[in-house]
């Protein structure tokens, strides 16, 4: 697989020198921009980080959230805030957000650039966050934040299909921001200096690090039944990295069994009905992330199957002031 990463690497560069050298020049979106995203292929937590920063822009300003809509089913412009919006229309991650924050503009489009100029035009939003927008050369974000996970960093990571990075590592030089996501509780001052050794950051950059924080179980769908850490449950996720999710959910609850799907898996009715009658006699519900359940509440056929969710955040190991004044300034 190496001669196919170094062939990849090269691309990439070559492609990362025409937007350097201004042949292909990289443009200012009609709104001020916020680009979060990281140089891997997922799992370094864009969604809580991208729901963070909404949520302390929502103090100061008006937000918006534009996104690709990464695995929907339809093309172009759509704003979610007016339609029935479903997971099926404008993707997993964007109706997540969408259905936290219902007075932030969610809006998907492929073509960043054009749905930042139609975004402008139809809503009030003075501010833009753009998910999973890193690696998109042709915008110039105003403020541009990269995540990287902290049990795999990107310096030591390989392009793929050798390892999991999608960008060469020296785009990293773009962020103003760098967060080292999903760090332990416990990550010492003195580690938190060599990872920042490790990176290398430049001048003008600065780097954070953040944890998850998992909130209380919630109910989503189903008869009202309570629950606690004593019972039996079900785990369902189709994350990046699934294996955090399931070890939580062991460390925490008594977990009969765990379905481990894809990223952004399109589930069906049977995935889950077949998964409650094979298991449904030991347990008595099924615990999922927020960003599964942003699907499975569109689907018919599991009004009857108790499904709770546990919400997850993020939460700065220090420097928090430093980084909300970063966005302030944006």
């Amino acid at each position: 697989m190496l001669p196919l990463s170094w062939i990849w690497g090269a691309v990439l560069r070559f492609r990362h020198l025409l937007f350097d050298s201004k042949i292909l020049a990289p443009q200012l979106g009609k709104l001020p921009t916020i680009v979060i995203g990281n140089l891997a292929l997922g799992g370094t937590g864009k969604t809580p980080h991208a729901e963070y920063v909404l949520n302390q822009l929502r103090s100061w300003c008006k937000p918006a959230l534009l996104s690709r809509g990464y695995g929907r089913k339809t093309k172009g412009f759509i704003w979610a805030n007016r339609i029935n919006a479903t997971a099926q229309i404008i993707g997993d991650e964007p109706m997540q957000v969408h259905m936290k924050f219902p007075d932030v503009d969610v809006v998907v489009c492929e073509n960043r650039l054009r749905g930042l100029q139609t975004l402008k035009n139809v809503t009030n939003s003075s501010i833009v966050v753009l998910d999973d927008a890193f690696q998109h050369r042709k915008l110039q974000g105003d403020l541009n934040i990269m995540l990287t996970e902290y049990d795999s960093p990107y310096w030591e990571d390989s392009l793929i299909p050798v390892g999991n990075l999608r960008d060469i590592k020296s785009s990293a030089k773009r962020a103003h921001a760098i967060i080292v996501t999903k760090c332990p509780i416990g990550l010492s001052k003195d580690e938190q200096q060599a990872i920042i050794k490790a990176i290398r950051p430049r001048n003008q950059q600065q780097v954070f690090f953040t944890r998850l924080v998992y909130g209380q179980l919630q109910q989503v769908m189903g008869k009202p039944i309570g629950i606690d850490s004593k019972t039996k449950i079900i785990g369902l996720a189709g994350l990046a990295n699934n294996a955090k999710f399931e070890a939580y959910l062991k460390e925490n609850f008594a977990l009969s069994h765990f379905e481990s799907f894809a990223d952004h898996h399109n589930f069906s009715p049977k995935d889950v009905t077949q998964l409650w009658s094979k298991y449904g006699n030991f347990a008595q519900a099924i615990v999922t992330t927020e960003k599964d359940a942003a699907k499975l509440k569109s689907i018919r056929g599991l009004e009857e199957i108790p499904i709770f969710v546990i919400p997850i955040s993020i939460a700065f190991l220090s420097d928090e002031a430093a980084f909300v004044q970063l966005l302030r300034s944006t």
